[in-house]
């Protein structure tokens, strides 16, 4: 087993429902934490009914959510038995993405990882506003799931913009996954203005190599960074790259002022979630005092 990283996080938090449907994001959490040994809290959310048969469930109240309760533990025994994973179980009611943020704010520093298909109420966070609630409000890395697991991580790409959120999603990914290679991918837009610290006159890869200089990375983890550089709309240029190269895991830093936030929580944030075939890692910069207050008036 790899040695833990001083940042690997405390957790895993994986919503989920126990059904098939959630298959991927279990598997995915499970190796996770066998790989970074650490503990992960299984998060049930009772949200509005997804099949025939769990609408009469609903409609029976608190005597159904019980029912429901019951066979989610059964089948949690199951999944768990025998299993050197330290693993608990909660249970939420309400929407999922509520129920997420406020089961993540009792596990600080916990990685939240959801599935992402487009069938069910966990699947539907990369669809509409949820996926801009959970990247605004969750303090910690958000995973969203798409692949079968087939492994650890092994062909992880960050995608940058230049801005703080890209250099905290490098430092991230280099600390989580150490010794392993990243492709860095910065799509060149001539209508984006780099900043100035980049000197945005210099030809794009020379901005991109400043931009890997001024980033505090563990020792060795340079060496194993492959600056690539995009011509054209941001959106499309990463898809294509992560469908061209096989890329297992998206890394993306987000901040309100970030181009890449703007594709995200944007006209275009369907296309973009929905184009990147592979699981994505989105992580926030801490929030400053007083931001919260200031997102929720825009």
């Amino acid at each position: 087993m790899p040695d833990r990283s001083p940042t690997t996080p405390p957790g895993l938090l994986l919503a989920t429902d126990l059904s098939a449907r959630c298959d991927r994001p279990l598997e995915r959490a499970k190796q996770l934490a066998d790989e970074f040994s650490i503990p992960l809290v299984v998060l049930t959310v009772h949200d509005a009914p997804q099949a025939p048969g769990e609408v009469l469930q609903w409609l029976d109240g608190d005597a159904g959510r019980a029912q429901q309760e019951h066979a989610a533990r059964e089948e949690f025994a199951r999944e768990f038995a025998g299993s050197p994973l330290q693993a608990t179980q909660r249970f939420a009611t309400g929407p999922a993405a509520g129920a997420i943020v406020d089961a993540a704010a009792t596990l600080p520093g916990a990685m939240v990882v959801a599935g992402a298909s487009q069938h069910d109420s966990l699947g539907d966070l990369l669809l509409g506003s949820t996926v801009e609630k959970l990247a605004r409000a969750l303090a910690q890395p958000l995973l969203v799931v798409r692949q079968r697991v087939r492994g650890p991580y092994r062909r992880i790409m960050v995608a940058t913009d230049f801005t703080p959120a890209s250099t905290l999603a490098l430092e991230t990914a280099a600390s989580l996954f150490p010794g392993r290679r990243i492709t860095v991918f910065h799509a060149h837009d001539s209508g984006m203005r780099a900043p100035d610290v980049l000197a945005p006159d210099a030809p794009p890869r020379a901005q991109l190599l400043r931009f890997l200089d001024g980033c505090a990375l563990p020792p060795g983890a340079r060496a194993l960074l492959d600056p690539v550089i995009g011509e054209g709309e941001p959106a499309s240029q990463l898809a294509r790259h992560v469908v061209d190269n096989s890329i297992d895991l998206v890394v993306l830093g987000l901040h309100e002022e970030s181009a890449l936030m703007r594709l995200l929580t944007g006209s275009r944030s369907e296309y973009l979630l929905q184009a990147v075939v592979c699981d994505t890692l989105l992580v926030r910069p801490p929030v400053r005092p007083g931001e919260d207050d200031e997102n929720e008036k825009t």
